[in-house]
C-alpha cells in the first residue's frame, strides 16, 4: 500500500495528495491568546496552563505552558507515554531529563522531542524556578493535568503519597506506562 492506498492519484499526476480525514474539523479563523488566557491547573507547587485543547485543535495537538517549582522531580520512575509524543522547549531555568542511558541537562531554547514508547524522567534540579512549553500530538493528555487536579479537588488535605493510587488508575486510563 502506497499513502494511504492512493497510488492511483500519484500516477495520474494528482501529487499533492489529500491528509486522511482522522481529525476533527477545526475553525478557519485565527485564535489570538493574551499571556494570560488559557485554563491554569495547579500542580502542587508547579502550575501548568493550557494554552490550546484538543477541542480547540480539532483533536491535532495541545500546547501547554508549563511552571516548574524549585527543586520540583517529577515521576521518579522512568515512564512512557503509548498515545502521544510530546515535544518540549525550555524557556526559562534548566530541566534534567534522563532517557535510558543519557542524562541530557536542559537548559533555555533547549528543544527535546519525546515520541510515544520512549522511556524517561525529569526533575527541576534548581533553587530557581522554570518555564517549559509543552506540546502533545495528538492532543488529549492535556485532560490528565485536569483529571489530577481533580483527585486533590476531590480529597482534600490528601498526601502525594497518598493519592499515588488514584493518579495511578489515572496513569492506566491515559496510556502511561512504567
Amino acid at each position: 500500500m502506497f499513502l494511504f492506498g492512493r497510488r492511483d492519484r500519484l500516477q495520474k499526476g494528482l501529487h499533492r495528495l489529500a491528509a486522511p480525514d482522522i481529525f476533527a474539523p477545526m475553525n478557519r479563523d485565527p485564535l489570538i491568546l493574551d499571556p494570560k488566557e488559557g485554563v491554569t491547573v495547579p500542580l502542587g507547587t508547579s502550575q501548568l496552563t493550557i494554552k490550546l485543547d484538543a477541542a480547540t485543535t480539532g483533536g491535532r495537538f495541545a500546547l501547554l505552558e508549563y511552571h516548574v517549582a524549585p527543586n520540583f522531580v517529577a515521576p521518579k520512575v522512568p515512564h512512557w507515554h503509548t498515545r502521544e509524543s510530546h515535544t518540549i522547549y525550555l524557556l526559562q531555568g534548566r530541566i534534567h531529563f534522563q532517557f535510558a542511558e543519557r542524562l541530557v541537562e536542559a537548559e533555555p531554547g533547549t528543544v527535546l522531542h519525546i515520541p510515544e514508547q520512549c522511556a524517561f524522567t525529569w526533575r527541576n534540579p534548581e533553587p530557581a524556578p522554570a518555564r517549559m512549553l509543552y506540546i502533545f500530538a495528538p492532543a488529549g493528555f492535556e485532560q490528565f493535568f485536569r483529571d489530577v487536579q481533580q483527585v486533590y479537588a476531590d480529597h482534600p488535605g490528601m498526601t502525594p503519597s497518598d493519592a499515588a493510587p488514584l493518579v495511578a488508575e489515572l496513569w492506566n486510563d491515559y496510556g502511561i506506562e512504567q
